[in-house]
C-alpha cells in the first residue's frame, strides 16, 4: 500500500483503487468513517460466513454503529458499538444471536486488534421478512 499527502487530504492506492481521507468529509473519507468500515467489513463478513456454515437462511444484514469519544483526550474512542440486524424467514432465539455474536467477536481480526483499546459491544438482533421494519 502507498499513500501520498496532497493538500489537505492523503490518497492510498490500493489494489482496489484510490482512497481519499482527509478530515474534510468533502474531500474525502474521514479517519472515523475508515475505522467504522473496518470493523463493519470484518466482523460483517464474518457473520454472513457463520450464517451460511450455520445454514441459517437470511436475506439482508444491516449493521448500526455508534460510538463514544471523550474530547479531553484526543478524542478517543471510548466505547465502539455495533448492532447486526439479521432479515430472515425465522427470528433467532435470544441465546443463538448471543452465541452468534460471541463467535463473531472472538474470530474477527479487527475487532480483537482493538479490544483492549476500547469496551467493544457486539449485539445481534433478528427480525421476520414481512413487513420488514427493525
Amino acid at each position: 500500500m502507498i499513500f501520498t499527502i496532497e493538500n489537505e487530504k492523503i490518497v492510498g492506492e490500493l489494489g482496489f483503487g484510490s482512497l481519499p481521507i482527509s478530515p474534510n468529509e468533502i474531500i474525502g473519507y474521514r479517519p472515523y468513517e475508515l475505522f467504522a468500515a473496518s470493523l463493519i467489513g470484518c466482523s460483517g463478513t464474518l457473520l454472513r460466513n457463520i450464517l451460511k456454515k450455520k445454514r441459517i437462511e437470511h436475506k439482508r444484514i444491516d449493521m448500526d454503529v455508534s460510538s463514544v469519544r471523550n474530547p479531553n483526550h484526543a478524542n478517543r474512542i471510548e466505547q465502539f458499538s455495533i448492532t447486526a440486524y439479521i432479515q430472515s424467514d425465522q427470528q433467532l432465539s435470544k441465546q443463538n444471536a448471543i452465541k452468534l455474536a460471541d463467535l463473531v467477536v472472538k474470530n474477527c481480526g479487527m475487532i480483537q486488534s482493538v479490544t483492549n483499546s476500547m469496551e467493544l459491544n457486539f449485539t445481534i438482533k433478528s427480525y421476520k421478512i414481512k413487513g420488514g421494519g427493525r
